[in-house]
């Protein structure tokens, strides 16, 4: 017998309502405004990990110099030694954990052919994360420049003074020199804490740009000057005329930091000096031994 429950009709489920055409572009739009709220974020963060790692690299190098001078009497290294392709990022390679390709420069009294085996290694320790200084330089005959060797690309430069490689003038000379060695008494006069010693520069991306060419004697590629103010385009350095002369070689410091550039100063604290310094301080900065006043604001 049938009963009247079981003559009722069934409820059908509803049906479920799915996204409108319109309600799915809101929705698209809404994820798009929120990616494009967090990218510049992103972008940033990734940014200042980067400066750093870079700050982080160049202490390391100013602190292989300080461990160098120790135990050298004191002596800072010479900036370019032209008569057997010496630089000074050569000369700290045993303190930064790099012996082994320090050693495969033997007396440096090799051809810069033979050389090509030290030279063209890429050192991290030399490299800022922000740039990608891939690939080698052979930069020729003539200029300082080094024969037919390959040279690795990076971006640690050592400051040479406020003016040029081989400043005319004494008070304007820098930490590092041309075919002499200084010393950190040098800094007495203007103080570690405002002498800079180590800062970057955005390494060369066209094949007969050295800019960055870590063991290479000449301007941009181991050496910088304060005679330009730092930028975050790539420097354009004016060569040294010989492999005797670098009385007009001259390349200012930039980077791909936005804002500015990293340097490292005697007392070897890392600080990012901002594109639009002033120029008379960035000239000070650049001396060890000028006397100039040192505009705190700066």
């Amino acid at each position: 017998m049938m009963t009247q429950s079981s003559l009722a009709p069934q409820r059908r489920p509803a049906a479920r309502r799915g996204f409108t055409l319109v309600e799915l572009l809101v929705v698209i739009a809404i994820i798009g405004i929120l990616i494009g709220l967090l990218l510049p974020a992103i972008q940033t963060a990734r940014e200042a990990a980067r400066r750093a790692d870079c700050q982080s690299r160049m202490r390391q190098v100013a602190m292989a110099v300080s461990s160098y001078a120790s135990q050298n009497g004191d002596q800072i290294p010479v900036g370019i030694y032209n008569t057997n392709l010496y630089t000074a990022q050569t000369a700290i390679l045993p303190f930064l954990e790099a012996t082994n390709i320090y050693k495969l420069f033997g007396a440096f009294t090799a051809s810069t052919t033979t050389l090509s085996a030290a030279t063209k290694n890429r050192l991290p320790i030399y490299i800022c994360p922000s740039d990608n200084p891939n690939g080698t330089l052979t930069p020729g005959s003539g200029n300082g420049s080094g024969g037919s060797a390959l040279y690795a690309r990076s971006n640690t430069v050592f400051c040479f003074g406020s003016t040029t490689l081989t400043p005319s003038a004494a008070p304007a000379q820098g930490v590092f020199r041309t075919n002499s060695a200084s010393s950190y008494a040098v800094m007495s006069i203007d103080g570690t804490s405002n002498t800079a010693m180590v800062s970057e520069i955005v390494s060369g991306k066209l094949p007969a740009d050295k800019s960055g060419a870590w063991a290479l004697g000449d301007a941009g590629a181991c050496g910088y000057t304060h005679a330009l103010l730092p930028t975050n385009s790539p420097s354009t350095p004016t060569y040294a005329a010989s492999t005797t002369d670098f009385s007009a070689a001259t390349a200012g410091a930039s980077s791909n930091h936005p804002g500015g550039v990293n340097v490292v100063f005697g007392d070897n604290h890392v600080q990012m000096v901002n594109t639009s310094i002033d120029q008379g301080t960035w000239t000070a900065f650049g001396t060890c031994n000028g006397g100039e006043a040192i505009n705190a604001g700066n």
